[in-house]
């Protein structure tokens, strides 16, 4: 029997609300994140110049990105935020006093940041934080030598936040590389133990994601022999990785039956051992009945991982796996059609520009509030999490004021409010990840804490209603734009970048079906870049799967994503040429294959027949080809097949 709309609103609700869903609490960012902040207030205080702290603390809010990235490469990136909270920080005080124009900037601020920190895959908070600096430097009027003293102080404690995010380095130079490592190894023992199972799919994804990261973390240039590091000692140990995925990946095209448990509880062994530098156990050998091939290919695989993570042994050739992407192609790449970074930036800077407005034109005290709390909800990415950052945003708010509130009741000095600001960022930054509501709940002492040091004067009540008024302005802003501006940006963009990866699929195996060596040259480079056009397919498919009302286009596409997941996937698993080879001419059917059914993907119209060769293909390959075809052969009932959609950019 159907649920009532009363029993889905609230198991909504529910959902929304419950803990749960992300990685865990985040003591040691964290950490870094209060000290940060509370450096710059200290020194206000202890000079008697506590507004002074607070402008600085809006350079400190640094601290909170590029927590898991290398030391390497953190500091290059923490050093470009800490330029961009300077920048938001001038941008904002050049719009200050200007009623109508503020708006604007903070939108445009936040659209600007929300596309970089997307395409860069900075991750969260993302724009938000360059907003809110942007935004707490528009309340005063324009003034020259006001915005050089904020700009000098925000460089102050942007460069306070970069020295105890790099901190780190000094105890453990490796330790962000080792955990991205082990947390691949982890990924990689999920996959395994659900591969026969209903999340074979899913979890082949999240470790796809985490290997890709793990590469990303250890990728560098080698270094001279005799002088390899710890990030180059890690190499042998991603590659070997990669060799189980694509290992697992043929066992589980080759049969459903799970793999033994044995094989991912040394993978999980292994990823214990690399986070505090012992040994595993030996893994137990195979039982007296034996294994089939595939899965003896598996326990080699797993037996040679297990080595490289803990041997230590010198670093040799990369093999297939190839240097990240550069910052200039990233940014480049979210430019494309199938990209769903620059609508969710338009979104966010619209959304912030009609809040701000708003909340002006309603008279609340504090406008800029309300930009800030429909930037946070309109991160979500599609018209589900929109709704539910909204619910979440509301509720956390509603609590934090409360809790603010009662300790500015008390009217803390000065001492007593640093305390109060460190903890509360701690505390946000320690549970947002693991539960957004909480989080916010702690983030909004935050904002009357530091509100209160730059204006002591300003009543408690009125600072309470004026936040609760604003963040209710901008909840529901950010819930109409969502509803409203670029609201099935997934389900359009679904078609493009499916044919966009069947596209680059072909390019693959035609590749891999004509080179005498796949694992190396443009083989590898094509199946090096087929691995991110995968992840990008379900993350599209994922994001189209909360637009609402639920898209029946994805309900008919979906039998097209699997399959295509599938042949991608062998695809990268593939390093060997198959036997026997086919004919250059056979090979360039194949390819001619894929161009056709990328074109039926992408304009929803049924494909022709295939103009396969016979008996020279790798059977799982003809298998899936033709799973492929009958999936996009289905009646077309949704919007697409109804008309035909322009091709992305390749």
């Amino acid at each position: 029997m159907p649920h009532s709309p009363a029993t889905r609103a609230g198991r909504f609700l529910r959902d929304a609300l419950r803990p749960g869903g992300g990685p865990g609490y985040r003591y040691a960012p964290g950490l870094r994140a209060a000290v940060s902040m509370g450096m710059p207030l200290t020194a206000g205080a202890a000079t008697g110049h506590l507004p002074l702290g607070l402008t600085a603390t809006m350079g400190a809010f640094t601290a909170v990105y590029g927590a898991k990235e290398p030391y390497a490469r953190r500091a290059v990136l923490l050093a470009g935020v800490g330029a961009g909270f300077v920048l938001s920080v001038a941008a904002g005080s050049l719009a200050g006093g200007r009623i109508w124009l503020a708006p604007v900037v903070i939108g445009l601020v936040g659209a600007v940041a929300t596309y970089v920190c997307d395409a860069l895959r900075i991750g969260p908070p993302g724009g938000y934080l360059f907003a809110l600096a942007c935004a707490m430097s528009t309340p005063l009027p324009f003034d020259g030598a006001a915005t050089g003293q904020r700009v000098t102080l925000t460089a102050t404690g942007a460069a306070c936040a970069w020295l105890v995010s790099m901190s780190g380095y000094l105890v453990d130079r490796r330790r962000p590389e080792t955990t991205a490592v082990a947390d691949a190894y982890e990924q990689l023992a999920a996959y395994l133990d659900a591969i026969g199972g209903p999340r074979q799919d899913a979890a082949q994804h999240q470790a796809a994601i985490a290997l890709r990261t793990a590469w990303y973390a250890v990728a560098a240039p080698p270094q001279p022999r005799g002088r390899a590091g710890g990030r180059a000692r890690l190499r042998p140990a991603v590659r070997q990785a990669h060799h189980v995925f694509a290992a697992a990946v043929r066992a589980a095209a080759a049969s459903r039956e799970p793999l033994p448990d044995d094989l991912a509880g040394a993978l999980r062994s292994t990823a214990g051992c690399l986070r505090e530098r012992r040994t595993p156990p030996p893994l137990p050998a195979p039982g007296p009945g034996g294994e089939p091939a595939a899965r003896r290919a598996v326990r080699g695989e797993v037996e040679q991982a297990v080595h490289d993570a803990v041997s230590g042994a010198p670093p040799d050739d990369a093999g297939e796996l190839l240097e990240p992407s550069s910052a200039t192609r990233l940014l480049a790449s979210a430019r494309k059609r199938h990209s769903l970074v620059l609508p969710a930036a338009l979104r966010v800077g619209s959304g912030a520009v009609i809040a701000g407005w708003l909340a002006h034109l309603s008279g609340f005290a504090q406008p800029y509030w309300a930009s800030g709390a429909a930037i946070v909800v309109l991160q979500g990415a599609n018209v589900t999490t929109v709704i539910r950052r909204g619910l979440q945003r509301g509720a956390g708010t509603a609590a934090g004021v409360l809790l603010g509130g009662t300790v500015l009741a008390l009217h803390p000095g000065a001492a007593a409010l640093v305390a109060a600001v460190m903890l509360a960022q701690f505390a946000a930054e320690a549970v947002l990840a693991h539960n957004y509501a909480l989080g916010v709940a702690f983030i909004t002492p935050l904002s009357l804490f530091l509100t209160e040091a730059a204006q002591p004067a300003l009543p408690v009540d009125q600072l309470v209603t004026a936040r609760l008024l604003d963040t209710a302005c901008g909840c529901v802003v950010g819930v109409a734009a969502g509803l409203s501006l670029w609201r099935r940006t997934s389900t359009v963009r679904l078609p493009s970048t499916l044919a966009h990866v069947i596209h680059a699929e072909g390019t693959a195996w035609h590749l891999i079906l004509t080179t005498d060596d796949p694992g190396s040259g443009a083989a590898a480079t094509a199946r090096h870049r087929l691995r991110t056009e995968l992840i990008n397919l379900r993350t599209v498919a994922d994001s189209a799967a909360g637009d609402r009302p639920t898209p029946r286009e994805l309900a008919r596409l979906w039998p097209a994503i699997a399959a295509t997941q599938q042949l991608g996937y062998l695809a990268v698993s593939t390093t060997r040429p198959p036997r026997p080879r086919p004919a250059p001419g056979d090979a360039s059917r194949v390819r001619r294959a894929f161009d056709t059914l990328a074109d039926s993907a992408a304009t929803g119209a049924r494909p022709p027949p295939l103009d396969l060769p016979r008996r020279v293909l790798p059977a799982r390959l003809d298998a899936v080809l033709h799973a492929l075809y009958s999936a996009l052969s289905a009646p077309h009932t949704g919007e697409c097949g109804r008309r035909p959609l322009r091709r992305g950019r390749r």
